[in-house]
């Protein structure tokens, strides 16, 4: 047998598999069993095979099919820390900005930590990350394949290398060598309830809204954190009552984010600290902007990356 196509992209080859089905020709993917993740945090790439009778013909058929593929969004290469970072992300749907910059702020990682992102998007939050803790290992698992194509681009841009590395993955349905503790894990979840007006962007809408599932995403947060680890995420401030109901009764701080003071908070980071008996701590959270509008000096540190949100 011979390979047709050679790819990560799972939504690609299956479009492959289906081209090559309506051209009768018998095929077979290799390496599916394989881990998601070998020992450097990479992704393996699956081949599509088929007879060797059938390759030349094979070949045809999955090229030319590949050659009718709509093209992908229009990308933009985006700035965050100050400059440092850059971050590419689809023009339409959504796209992130400060939740991200100061979810990733709020994990207390060290140099020699792994880290489970859960829903990366275009995996703004862990390049922030990985770039404020250096030595950190980073694995983001994000469902919309284009994204996680999006965003290992993003890492090799900035130079994380195998570091930081983004798997077509669903956070609700991890596959079983994922299935681990991890010393940190943070996401940022859809946060609007059904109740909420849907957008006429799929990606958007894919993006925003839970369908009732906000608890599945805080469970499997905590069950993947290790013990004396820390599961965090930023949630709408409406949205609190839902996720104390899920979490542990102890080990559990919230951190408001103000829009200015004397405002009520819309935004707030929760984090858990897997088997601790601290009791639930409201802490004092931050001023996001002055009178002027402008970012207080605190909260431009934190987006700047020049300090993390808990000093």
């Amino acid at each position: 047998m011979r390979p047709v196509l050679k790819t990560n992209d799972v939504v690609l080859l299956s479009y492959a598999q289906s081209l090559l089905r309506d051209a009768d020709i018998e095929s077979v993917v290799f390496d599916e069993n394989a881990s998601v993740m070998d020992g450097s945090l990479g992704i393996l790439p699956r081949r599509l095979m088929v007879a060797d009778d059938d390759f030349e013909r094979g070949e045809r058929v999955v090229q030319d099919g590949l050659s009718r593929r709509p093209p992908k969004p229009e990308v933009t290469e985006d700035r965050f820390l100050d400059g440092r970072l850059i971050v590419r992300q689809f023009v339409d749907g959504f796209r992130a900005g400060l939740d991200a910059v100061m979810l990733a702020a709020a994990v207390p990682a060290k140099a020699g930590e792994d880290i489970l992102e859960l829903g990366s998007g275009a995996g703004t939050a862990s390049l922030c990350l990985a770039s404020r803790v250096p030595g950190t290992e980073v694995v983001g698992v994000e469902i919309d394949s284009d994204l996680v194509g999006l965003s290992n681009g993003s890492s090799t841009l900035n130079g994380f290398g195998d570091r930081v590395v983004f798997v077509p993955v669903d956070a609700l349905d991890l596959p079983t060598d994922m299935r681990r503790d991890y010393d940190h894990v943070m996401c940022n979840p859809p946060y609007h309830g059904p109740d909420g007006e849907t957008s006429p962007d799929a990606r958007r809408t894919e993006a925003l809204f839970d369908d009732g599932r906000l608890g599945g995403w805080l469970k499997v947060g905590i069950k993947r954190t290790a013990p004396g680890g820390t599961f965090t995420c930023i949630l709408r401030a409406d949205r609190l009552g839902e996720a104390l109901a899920v979490l542990p009764e102890a080990g559990v701080s919230i951190f408001p984010l103000y829009p200015r003071a004397g405002a009520a908070a819309k935004r707030v980071i929760v984090q858990a600290k897997k088997a601790s008996r601290t009791p639930l701590a409201l802490l004092h959270g931050l001023v996001l902007h002055g009178a002027d509008g402008q970012y207080t000096a605190e909260a431009d540190a934190v987006l700047r990356g020049e300090k993390g949100l808990f000093g």
